[in-house]
């Protein structure tokens, strides 16, 4: 939300230097994000939260400023009576209300006889300040009347207008082109304003091309309603329009402002526009929120700490424009109807807090109070491989729970397992993450578009799914590699393969002592095809990882390979220890090593071939590793060529090569009625 500082100086007293003034708001809960020199005049830009809708006008920041200094807010007369100056004359046009639950109140005031040409100097500079483009005098004057009240205006051009208007929800399939000249095919419910041809504008949200106003417009139908939140909310988005008006309605406007911007609006193109008023018709609704709230002021300083009188506490009231009753030693609080965030009283205590000025109260030491909390198994597992991956090299990383269901769907995930927010804040806020998959690849993507050569990621969160008619949410932690793993001159650019994840989750198993973790190929959704592996422990599966599918990645632009893993911590609590690490000195005796060199069946994985040497040589076989493989006119089609090195030592004794030799063939003998396998 932009304003202009000399645009609030219309309406209160400010003579406070700019930055201080936006410091001031700040402190008192309204942020001020920048404060920005153009040309003269200084710009403000405020993130409003989703609780002060009343604070998206100049005059709701105005009113914040004239409670804070104590000056009295200045306010056009229209606003307080909600009618012109000139009395209306004439018929005014009927309006049908269809659904009144998605349009409580609708007002529409003609105006005849007006001359469509551009703005004074003075409306235009109030329209680029806050960032948009002056169209022509009575355009202008409804954006004007926009961000001074935050009641969004429109106006049709009356001539164009067949007989009556109706608010009302629109058919399956009705059509309307919209002022950015883009024809767009409504759900049923959406709520538009139609007359007997149809829709003339989708309510709340921007009008349509049809009943514009331009250049040769005489006559004019100024709407200002109150639209339904939810519905605007659910329009805008299924229609992908975002415009000044939805965004307020989205945040629910004040419901009584409607008459006062009409009659505001009226009396500026009255001025500006040499209209002639004519009549005024009021539907729906008119009552305003209302809710009488029992403050003690007593109360009211002992929570805040300070010692301020119930006088002043009435003072920053009324500042703020509550009504104040004083009934003994309690007083009757009503607010104004555009705060319909004030519920109870610690409501009212709170809004005395900022006003009065949290740097004016005390700091006080809180009490200490014990709370002891004992750590579980799974919360000192997650903490250790937390450790362990830091050691390794990754950096921690944070997404969010809630993603866009499109990055669901590019993984395959099954439709009727994933859980959708019922009222998302928006696209990319749809579903529970199913996978931490999508939010770990908007990572690597940010970070490559910005140059990173080196991606080493990890993340501990939860993933949710659909199971046996509820819910059920799991703690993973998933790693992700990309990039360059070490650039030097000696080895150049080597980038990340599927063996560096391996190696990461390999130093897991062993930190958690998780001996038997078997990695077995397999065909998983969202890998490639082989080079995705499943890891079991325990006879369940705790952990997966492999290369993420091109397809995926191109959907997150992404063209270099990604390899991800992911860690199930339920499955891996149950067999994980944490055993008392000892000292073991180094054996004093020397190894021998040999080599042996296999053709092997693509049916089987090198683990088998590792797994058949330990158990076959027992405690003299120290060490075995992969050395290479290949494959070639020497080998037979459908099969592999795997060269692994064997260290034989014993811990107190030297070998002789005799005893070495007779076990070396022992294991190829094993090897060969086990596997089938041949030698080179």
């Amino acid at each position: 939300m932009k304003v202009s500082y000399s645009w609030l100086k219309d309406y209160v007293d400010v003579k406070l230097d700019p930055a201080k003034l936006a410091e001031l708001l700040t402190m008192a809960g309204i942020s001020a994000t920048s404060c920005k020199k153009i040309g003269g005049d200084y710009i403000l830009e405020f993130e409003i939260t989703a609780n002060r809708p009343d604070c998206l006008s100049v005059t709701g920041i105005a009113r914040e400023a004239a409670a804070l200094l104590r000056k009295k807010l200045k306010l056009p007369k229209e606003l307080k009576t909600g009618q012109p100056a000139s009395r209306p004359a004439g018929k005014p046009l009927p309006i049908t209300i269809k659904n009144p639950e998605l349009c409580p109140r609708y007002t529409a005031r003609i105006i005849k006889n007006i001359e469509v040409k551009p703005s004074p100097d003075w409306i235009k500079e109030r329209i680029i300040s806050v960032g948009l483009r002056p169209v022509n005098n009575i355009v202008d004057i409804t954006n004007f009347v926009l961000f001074e009240t935050g009641q969004p205006l429109h106006a049709f051009d009356l001539d164009k207008i067949k007989n009556n208007i109706c608010v009302r929800p629109a058919a399956s399939g009705e059509k309307i082109i919209t002022i950015d000249n883009i024809p767009r095919t409504l759900t049923e419910g959406t709520l538009v304003i139609a007359d007997e041809n149809g829709p003339v504008a989708i309510a709340g949200v921007m009008g349509g091309i049809e009943t514009e106003v331009t250049r040769l417009t005489k006559n004019i139908l100024l709407e200002s309603a109150f639209f339904n939140p939810v519905s605007i909310r659910r329009t805008s988005r299924a229609l992908g329009i975002t415009s000044e008006s939805s965004y307020r309605f989205e945040r629910r406007v004040d419901k009584g402002m409607a008459p006062g911007a009409s009659a505001r609006a009226s009396a500026l193109i009255h001025a500006i526009a040499g209209g002639e008023i004519r009549g005024f018709t009021d539907t729906g609704k008119k009552k305003v929120y209302s809710k009488t709230i029992k403050v003690d002021p007593k109360k009211t300083a002992a929570i805040l700490g300070v010692p301020i009188s119930g006088k002043r506490i009435a003072g920053i009231l009324k500042s703020l424009e509550f009504s104040v009753k004083n009934k003994k030693d309690v007083m009757q609080v009503t607010p104004p109807g555009f705060r319909e965030d004030i519920k109870s009283e610690i409501d009212i205590t709170e809004e005395v807090a900022r006003v009065y000025g949290y740097e004016n109260i005390p700091l006080t030491i809180a009490p200490i109070v014990g709370n002891t909390t004992i750590k579980n198994f799974a919360n000192v597992l997650e903490e250790k491989i937390k450790q362990t991956l830091m050691r390794a090299g990754l950096d921690e990383i944070i997404t969010y729970s809630l993603i866009k269901k499109t990055a669901a769907d590019t993984m395959g995930i099954d439709a009727g397992e994933i859980v959708s927010v019922e009222n998302p804040l928006s696209i990319d806020q749809e579903i529970m993450r199913p996978s931490v998959l999508p939010g770990m690849l908007g990572v690597i993507s940010r970070n490559l578009n910005r140059k990173a050569k080196r991606l080493s990621l990890f993340e501990a969160g939860k993933i949710y799914r659909k199971k046996n008619n509820g819910y059920a949410e799991e703690t993973v932690f998933s790693v992700c590699l990309c990039g360059i793993r070490r650039e030097n001159w000696k080895d150049g650019k080597r980038e990340f393969d599927f063996f560096d994840i391996k190696g990461i989750f390999e130093l897991l198993f062993s930190e958690i002592a998780i001996k038997k973790a078997d990695f077995k190929k397999d065909t998983i959704e969202g890998f490639e095809e082989n080079t995705a592996s499943r890891v079991t422990g325990g006879g369940k599966i705790i952990a997966r990882l492999g290369e993420v599918d091109k397809k995926i990645r191109e959907k997150f632009d992404i063209d270099k390979k990604v390899f991800y893993g992911e860690l199930y911590i339920t499955p891996l609590s149950v067999e994980a220890k944490f055993p008392e690490k000892k000292y073991k000195p180094l054996s004093r005796y020397p190894g021998i090593r040999r080599d042996i060199s296999v053709i092997l069946g693509t049916g089987f994985a090198s683990s088998d071939v590792i797994g058949i040497i330990g158990e076959t040589g027992k405690a003299l076989v120290k060490n075995i590793s992969l050395k290479d493989c290949y494959s070639g006119k020497q080998i037979p089609r459908g099969k592999r060529g795997l060269l692994f090195r064997i260290e034989y030592r014993s811990d107190d004794r030297t070998l002789e090569d005799v005893e070495v030799d007779r076990l070396h063939s022992e294991i190829k003998k094993t090897l060969t009625s086990k596997l089938g396998i041949s030698f080179r």
